[in-house]
Parts: structure tokens; sequence; C-alpha cells
């Protein structure tokens, strides 16, 4: 199945990699603000280290979420495989080779990596180093990238012997005719993340920065805290898996043997993207924290042992 009509107004612009990853930030942001202002105070300062080194579009706490894209524009290339995790979804049983690269250099060696370097021994002395301003920004982006199901699969079929790369080759057509491919739709929120050259483009205005914010803000509303008490905050593979779990009863079954899809689907897709970026928030939130509190009790023993 190569193709799929989508029915929508909108045209793909800035995708999840801008405004999704900024609301994933922007939540976290406020959470913390509320409930941990210490480790808030914490993220933001180490994310700021590296502001002089940046191209001033990544200089804020939500902005310092889209970095990782950033630099692919540099021809930083290592830190390709680290954006995703590819779990196969291979329901017509094929016979699949994936590489030892796929298997262990993905977005949870991302963000267990960045875990290590902030939170080592080591440098428990040094709470603020270029390395450490670098994995903070990692952590901000793989979090978000990870909430977005086709970050944690690839679907197999006999159209896709290789892959589908996430939906990359997988083609669908918008309203105007427009083909765009699916991971650009989801990247999109369904077409909810919509911006262009003056609505929420980096370096973000006042006026963006508060409407960000306020989106935030509105959508802790809708999907609050309390509604994940039950939900694993600290784990990312459990993400990858309920990601690819998502992806699998949801994301691809209407293209999996027809072109046929439900006229609510758009809609459904948009709220299904909402509730995880509130949940990628929280869990951003939640990772920090943790790391926070591990790096304080580090410092706490270098004091002792002086």
């Amino acid at each position: 199945m190569k193709y799929l009509l989508i029915s929508t107004l909108v045209m793909l612009s800035y995708q999840w990699w801008d405004v999704g990853h900024m609301m994933t930030a922007q939540i976290a942001k406020n959470h913390l603000r509320e409930n941990r202002p210490d480790v808030l105070a914490w993220a933001d300062s180490l994310i700021q280290d590296l502001n002089p080194l940046t191209d001033g579009k990544s200089n804020t706490f939500a902005e310092a979420a889209v970095w990782l894209d950033d630099v692919k524009e540099t021809g930083t290339n290592f830190m390709n495989d680290w954006h995703y995790t590819d779990r196969p979804m291979n329901p017509d049983g094929l016979q699949i080779k994936i590489e030892d690269q796929a298997r262990n250099i993905n977005s949870i060696y991302a963000i267990n990596s960045a875990t290590s370097v902030l939170t080592s021994t080591k440098t428990a002395k040094f709470r603020h180093t270029v390395f450490k301003a670098e994995m903070i920004r990692v952590l901000l982006h793989v979090i978000g990238d990870l909430h977005q199901p086709l970050h944690d699969t690839t679907f197999w079929n006999v159209s896709y012997p290789t892959g589908d790369q996430g939906g990359n080759l997988m083609k669908i057509q918008i309203e105007n005719g427009t083909f765009v491919n699916l991971h650009s739709f989801w990247d999109a929120g369904a077409f909810a993340f919509v911006s262009n050259s003056t609505f929420l483009s980096r370096p973000l205005s006042s006026k963006d920065q508060e409407y960000l914010d306020n989106w935030a803000k509105d959508l802790i509303r809708s999907y609050p805290y309390s509604n994940y008490k039950d939900y694993d905050m600290t784990n990312p593979s459990v993400w990858t898996y309920v990601g690819y779990r998502q992806a699998l009863q949801f994301v691809y079954p209407m293209i999996q043997s027809s072109n046929n899809f439900n006229k609510n689907y758009v809609e459904q897709a948009k709220q299904f993207c909402e509730n995880n970026l509130a949940v990628g928030g929280y869990r951003l939130a939640n990772k920090l924290i943790e790391i926070f509190d591990i790096i304080l009790l580090n410092e706490s023993k270098v004091k002792f042992d002086q």
C-alpha cells in the first residue's frame, strides 16, 4: 500500500521538530515552574551555557528542544540515529535484517547516555561543562521525538521489504493533491502544529513566547498530570514500546490493507498528538527532576569526601 488520501485544509510547514518539540519543552517548563523551580533554574542555566555557540535560534528552554535538529545542518551526523528506535512492525512475517547499529544506537541510547553524562560522579565538581550543556539539549529533543509514534517503529511488508523508515517512504495525499510522507503528517501533529514565517518561527518573539506559554497551560488543563499517575515517567525503553504499540494500534491499521480510513481519523490524530505532547512534557520534567536529585546527591558526597 503506497498512498493514502487525507483531507485537510492545512499545508505542512514547520513540523514536530519545531512546534511539537517546543511545546513538549514548554509543558515541562511550566510543570517544573510550579513543582520544582530549583530544577528549572538548573536546567535553564545549563541550556544557556551553549548559547554563544549556537545560531541564536535555540537560546531559551523551549527553543533549545529543537537544537538537535539544528545541528544536522552543520554536518554533525553522528547523532542522527539518536532520534528514533525502530522496533520492527512486520505483520506479514517477512524475513528482515536489522543492522547492529539500529539495535544499539537509538533514542534509548541517547537518553541513557545524556543521563549518564549529567549525573557522572567523575564530573560532580563541575555542574557546568560544554558536554553537559549539549546533553541536556539532547534530552529536551529526544524525549519529544519518541512521543511521536513513528519515531518508535518501522513498518515492513511486500511494498516496503526493507522497511518504510518510520513512515518516511509512505506517501499520503492532502486535499490540494500534494503528497507528503506519513512521518511528516505525524511530525506536524496531524497538521495541528501549524506555523509559518511569522508564527512560532525561531527565534521566538516575546508575543510568540507568550502564545506558546498559554498554549502549554491550555494543554496542561486539558491533560492534567494526575491523568498519568500510573504511567512510567522515567524509563525510555518503556516509552518507546508504548509509542510502538500506538503505531501498531492506531497509526498504521488503516493503511495495511486498503486506502479506507475513518473520517474522524484526522481529528482523532490531533487529540492523540496533544495527549502525547502532554505526557512527553511531564516525562521530560520528571527525567530532569530525577537527574538533578542525583546531581545534588553526588555533590553532597564530594563535599563530604573533601
